[in-house]
């Protein structure tokens, strides 16, 4: 434990001196009124100020210790230099009362008694100076002959052994459970920094408010756009390819969003496969279609397809694909040429539909494979049956890639939420939320 001594205009002025110096770990021991200048020493005017004695942890306090070990260190050299400075005379006056013949004698004696009173790392350093100078030199140039307060001191500066600041107990909490939950470290560290950024010492003291704080740090990283006419020029078709892997709910969300756009908004929607090898999904999406009263067609021939689009008059079409193996670069170029039987009158956009349920490094390496057929949109599915969303919006962020829509369920049509930034933000830091998640109660707009 360190004291120190404080002054301030009152005893508030000095705590709160003592506490953004120190931190909460410095404790106040002893408080006084002092009186500080006046005329001619009479005290005459004298300014009224307070002083607190203040203790410090150690470790809380290493500036200080560094510059009272150096300080230390400088009244080590300065009584070193004295002691060398001394006449030698002086030190041997012991035998001035001797024949001359002694002399040599006197000599050996003048020398060990100097040697004694020498420091003894001073006397290693002269048995030994060549490896020595070389090491002093080039650790601290000045001061540096006395070994054990060259060790002291670079204990404490040596970059290897400095700690990084350590973060507030209820930030640290957030990181850590976010990172085990399967976010990387450095996009939680961004997080982390920004909060001490923005909460102040009384925030800091709920852990409440940090939550609430990372809540709309995420809703600010957050890319959104739930409209699936959204950058469509006037005068054009929306087409929309889903695609994704296997298994991650292509067929229902389009189902989902057909009926979200026909029955409840009035648009004229159609819709297609180019599942080939799924009878199952290509039935399912039939079904789907005339429940609804939809146009539906099965794309098994490229210029029977051309024909069928050309006849089309919806104002979007959503075409279902099969679900390739992302690591396969050939499927993803057979998909690609059903691009080319749309025409000038089409315009087409690409969203991949990502499972909430597969591992972060599935995420990526999905994402990552996709890329090629140029997707800016994800929907997301499969959220009741999450246990935590971090990576996946994580992900998202990283790739620069906005949420669209969320799927919650299986029930058509009403299980799909249009994404937004609070819901997914709150997701992250509060994952209990995703087990509450409810669809769409539509009503009719048209």
């Amino acid at each position: 434990m360190d004291f120190v001594k404080i002054r301030g205009k009152d005893l508030q002025d000095c705590i709160m001196q003592m506490k953004m110096k120190y931190g909460p770990e410095a404790h106040l021991y002893d408080q006084r009124v002092i009186t500080e200048g006046g005329l001619f020493g009479t005290g005459l005017m004298a300014q009224r100020m307070y002083e607190i004695d203040v203790g410090v942890p150690e470790k809380q306090n290493s500036k200080e210790r560094i510059e009272r070990k150096l300080k230390d260190l400088k009244e080590l050299i300065k009584q070193k230099q004295r002691t060398e400075s001394l006449p030698e005379s002086g030190l041997v006056a012991i035998g001035s009362n001797q024949s001359s013949a002694m002399g040599v004698g006197n000599s050996h004696l003048r020398k060990k008694n100097i040697d004694a009173v020498r420091p003894f790392s001073e006397r290693r350093r002269r048995q030994n100076p060549p490896v020595y100078e070389i090491e002093a030199a080039e650790e601290r140039p000045v001061g540096l002959s006395l070994s054990e307060a060259r060790d002291s001191v670079l204990e404490v500066v040596t970059p290897n052994k400095l700690q990084a600041p350590e973060r507030h107990p209820h930030i640290q909490k957030l990181v850590d459970r976010l990172l085990n939950e399967g976010m990387t470290l450095g996009f939680l560290e961004e997080m982390a920094v920004a909060l001490e950024r923005r909460l102040s010492a009384v925030d800091l003291a709920r852990y409440a408010n940090v939550t609430d704080k990372a809540v709309t740090y995420l809703e600010e990283r957050i890319q959104i756009d739930s409209d699936l006419f959204s950058g469509t020029p006037r005068g054009k078709r929306k087409i929309i390819f889903f695609v994704g892997p296997t298994g991650s709910g292509k067929t229902t969300s389009i189902a989902k969003l057909a009926a979200k756009y026909s029955l409840h908004m009035g648009k004229k929607v159609s819709l297609y496969t180019t599942d080939n090898y799924r009878i199952a999904a290509i039935d399912q999406l039939k079904f789907y279609a005339d429940a609804m009263g939809l146009p539906f067609y099965a794309a098994k021939d490229l210029r029977k397809m051309k024909e069928t689009i050309l006849r089309d008059g919806s104002e979007l079409i959503l075409v279902d694909t099969a679900g390739y193996s992302h690591r396969k670069s050939e499927n993803l170029e057979k998909l690609q040429e059903f691009y080319q039987v749309f025409g000038e009158k089409d315009y087409i956009e690409t969203i991949l539909v990502l499972s909430s349920t597969v591992s972060k490094d599935n995420a990526l390496a999905v994402a990552k494979a996709y890329e090629p057929v140029g997707y800016k949109r994800i929907l997301l599915t499969k959220l009741d049956e999450a246990e935590f969303l971090g990576s996946v919006v994580e992900l998202a962020d990283t790739i620069h890639r906005e949420f669209a829509f969320l799927s919650v369920g299986q029930d058509v049509p009403f299980d799909i939420l249009n994404a937004t930034k609070k819901l997914l933000a709150e997701c992250v830091i509060f994952p209990e939320k995703l087990k509450g998640i409810a669809g769409e109660v539509f009503e009719k707009t048209v």
